[in-house]
Order: C-alpha cells, then structure tokens, then sequence
C-alpha cells in the first residue's frame, strides 16, 4: 500500500512539474503565455531574423514591438475566411518591410531578408537559436 502511495505522489508530482513547464499542450491550442514569455520569444526570434547584425538595444526593441504587433494582428485573422492566407501574408510582408527600415545599411537589409527566408516557416515552427 506504501508502494502505491509513494507512486501516486511521484506521479503528481510529475504531472505538476510538466504543467509548470507547459508540457502536454501538444496542438499548441489553449495554452496562454504570459507577457514575459512572450517578449522573451519574440526577442528570441529577433536574434535569428537579425543574425550578423549589429543593433542597438532601442532597434532591437522597436523590432520586438514589430514582431509582437504583427503576431498580435496575424492571430486575429479569421481562420475561415476564404482570404486568410492573404491576409497573412499582407501581414508578414508588411512585418518585413517595418523590420528592413529599421536599418540603414543595404547590405544588412539584404542580410535580414536572407535571414528570414531561411527560418522555417508554418504554425508551431521556431526559428533557429542565435548564435
């Protein structure tokens, strides 16, 4: 009886830990992140967008604000909508454009588009870690 006490326990303790680290979300549906989690992700990927880039910290943040905004408008597209992959995409494009005039230089402009069009693409992808 002992025994299965001590597995029941371990057991949930188990199951508390990979809530805590959002684990078992799977299809990525239901699962909010907290406004720090989300800064820190798009941060993340500002690294891999701007990869041999120099910035400073006030354009890496107005490229955070970027991403975040356009995540923001991108998860408002309805789904259903006939002319979602467009609307998506007039986001994306536009995304892109905001991100390339933060820079002034023509090289790093075409460093960052050749960044991103080397991220992987599509729902649940992560771009590569910043090296």
């Amino acid at each position: 009886m002992k025994k299965i006490l001590v597995a029941a326990a371990m057991l949930a303790v188990m199951a508390g830990s990979a809530s805590a680290q959002g684990g078992g979300g799977g299809g990525g549906g239901g699962m909010q992140q907290t406004p720090e989690q989300i800064a820190a992700r798009m941060a993340q990927q500002v690294d891999a967008m701007f990869k041999d880039i120099t910035l400073t910290d006030a354009i890496k943040a107005k490229a955070v604000d970027i991403l975040t905004k356009a995540g923001a408008e991108s998860r408002g597209v309805d789904r259903a909508a006939p002319d979602a992959a467009d609307q998506r995409k007039k986001i994306t494009d536009k995304r892109n454009a905001d991100l390339a005039m933060l820079l002034s230089n023509d090289g790093d402009k075409k460093k960052l588009a050749d960044n991103i069009a080397a991220m992987p693409a599509g729902r649940g992808q992560r771009p590569p870690p910043a090296l």
